[in-house]
C-alpha cells in the first residue's frame, strides 16, 4: 500500500513533524520550494523511515514524562515520633518511612517528603496538600471524617512518662490531677482527656500543656517545667533503649491504640497500600519496630 502519493506529500509530512518536535533548522528549504528539488525513490524511503523514527521518539518521550508526573507522591511527616518517624544524623528514619519506601519501590512511585509539626502534618493531608501522611498516626473516628486510613499496622498501649529520678508512681486516677501533663497539639490524647477524664473530674482540659512536637515537651520535662508526657508504649521503649533517656512509665492506660497511614479522601493508592501491608505481614512490621526501638 502506498502511504504517500508523491515525494512532495512526503516532504510535507517530514517538515511538519520537524515543526512539531520544537527543533529549529534555519537552513531548511521552505516547503514552497520543494518542486525545485528532484527526489529519488530511495531518498523518499529514507525520509519516510526518519519520519517514523522521529514520531516514535516524540511519542515515547511524552509517555515517559506523563507517567513520571503521575507517580510522584507528596508525603507529610512529623519526624519527632520514634520509633515510627524521627531523625538520625539529619535524615528521617523509622518504621513508617521504611514501610513507605518499600511500598514506593515495589509499586514504582517516587516521593517528596515535607516535614511539619504534628498538627500541620494532619492538616496537610486533610486539605489535600499531601497525598499521604505518616508518623505514628492514631486512627480515630474524628480524623476519619476528613481523611482516610490504611489498615492498622501497629497497636499500642498509652503511657504517662516521667523522669526516672522523680519516681512518680500513679496507682490511682485521683492522683493524676496533682501533676501537669503535656503532649503535642493534635495528638490523640486530647480527645481521650476530653471524653473520658474531664467529664469525670479526673483531669481538666485547661491544665493540659500543648507543644508543637515531642521535642519541646521532653525539654520541658527535663527542665522540671512539666511532670508527665503522654506517649505510647513504643515511644517509651525507643526513648529508653535507643536514645538512652532517663524516663520511666508512671501510669499505663490499657487502651488499644491503632496506628495507620493517613490518605486524602478518595485516595487512588490506599487499597494498593493495604495490599502491600498484607504482603509485608505482621512479623516483618514487628521486626521493623524492634529494630528502630533498640
Amino acid at each position: 500500500m502506498r502511504l504517500f502519493k508523491n515525494s512532495r506529500a512526503l516532504l510535507s509530512c517530514v517538515y511538519y513533524v520537524v515543526l512539531a518536535s520544537g527543533l529549529a533548522f534555519p537552513n531548511v528549504v521552505p516547503i514552497v520550494k520543494i518542486n525545485m528539488i528532484k527526489i529519488t525513490q530511495s531518498f523518499s524511503k529514507t525520509l519516510l523511515l526518519s519520519a517514523c523514527i522521529l514520531l516514535s521518539f516524540l511519542s515515547i518521550g511524552c509517555s515517559k514524562s506523563d507517567n513520571k508526573t503521575t507517580k510522584v507522591l507528596q508525603a507529610a511527616i512529623s519526624p519527632s515520633i520514634p520509633p515510627f518517624m524521627f531523625e538520625e544524623k539529619g535524615q528521617p528514619v523509622g518504621v513508617d518511612i521504611e514501610i513507605f519506601k518499600g511500598f514506593c519501590e515495589a509499586r514504582g512511585y517516587t516521593y517528596n517528603l515535607k516535614a511539619y509539626d504534628f498538627q500541620g502534618m494532619l492538616g496537610a493531608v486533610a486539605s489535600g496538600q499531601a497525598d499521604v501522611a505518616f508518623s505514628g498516626i492514631s486512627i480515630t473516628p474524628k480524623r476519619m471524617e476528613v481523611m482516610e486510613f490504611s489498615n492498622p499496622y501497629v497497636e499500642n498501649s498509652w503511657e504517662l512518662i516521667s523522669l526516672s529520678k522523680r519516681n512518680i508512681q500513679i496507682t490511682n486516677l485521683a492522683q493524676i490531677k496533682n501533676y501537669s501533663i503535656g503532649f503535642p497539639t493534635g495528638a490523640v490524647f486530647m480527645g481521650y482527656i476530653t471524653s473520658e477524664w474531664a467529664p469525670k473530674g479526673i483531669y481538666p482540659i485547661d491544665r493540659v500543656k500543648l507543644y508543637p512536637s515531642y521535642s519541646e515537651a521532653l525539654t520541658d520535662l527535663n527542665n522540671g517545667n512539666l511532670d508527665l508526657v503522654f506517649t505510647d508504649s513504643s515511644m517509651l521503649l525507643t526513648y529508653v533503649n535507643k536514645m538512652k533517656m532517663p524516663l520511666t512509665s508512671s501510669y499505663q492506660i490499657a487502651y488499644a491504640d491503632r496506628l495507620g497511614f493517613a490518605f486524602i479522601k478518595g485516595s487512588p493508592i490506599r487499597e494498593d497500600f493495604n495490599k502491600y501491608l498484607a504482603e509485608l505481614g505482621p512479623e516483618k512490621i514487628k521486626a521493623m519496630e524492634t529494630k528502630w526501638s533498640k
